[in-house]
């Protein structure tokens, strides 16, 4: 009696050990494969958001046009206080309120120039994780810090 009591708590611990072993092996294989999808996603979100961000830059750029002449380049700087205009490299406070509204968040630091050719260039904006610049050829690019 006593034998076939430890035969089967015996086979029970290996059952045991069995799915446990097993659970390892599926979350050896499902966790990197979460992961880069979370980092997919992040980096689309930040490739998106400065999209965004650029569109916001342009229709305020075009909507300051409308009532007076703003002087190119046309940068904006943002920080963890919220934003900063330059016209020809010079600090610009416009009189009347001005609020960037934005679909998606607003970047933590980085900036957005207009030049004079009309190009945009993007600089180090940054969204979490990820900061995004615009190469040569205009496509963004977004990598880890």
């Amino acid at each position: 009696m006593k034998e076939e009591n430890a035969r089967k708590s015996t086979s029970r611990v290996m059952e045991y050990s069995a799915i446990v072993i097993f659970l390892m092996i599926i979350l050896i294989i499902l966790v990197p494969s979460v992961s880069k999808i979370v980092y997919n996603m992040s980096k689309d979100a930040s490739v998106s958001n400065t999209k965004g961000t650029i569109d916001m830059v342009k229709s305020f750029y075009v909507d300051m046009n409308l009532t007076n002449e703003v002087g190119l380049p046309f940068k904006v700087v943002f920080d963890k206080n919220g934003y900063t205009f330059y016209e020809n490299g010079k600090k610009v406070n416009y009189k009347r309120q001005l609020n960037i509204k934005n679909q998606g968040k607003l970047p933590k630091a980085g900036s957005v120039t207009i030049n004079v050719d009309g190009t945009v260039s993007v600089k180090d904006l940054t969204f979490g994780n990820f900061k995004c610049n615009q190469t040569n050829d205009q496509n963004l690019v977004c990598d880890n810090k």
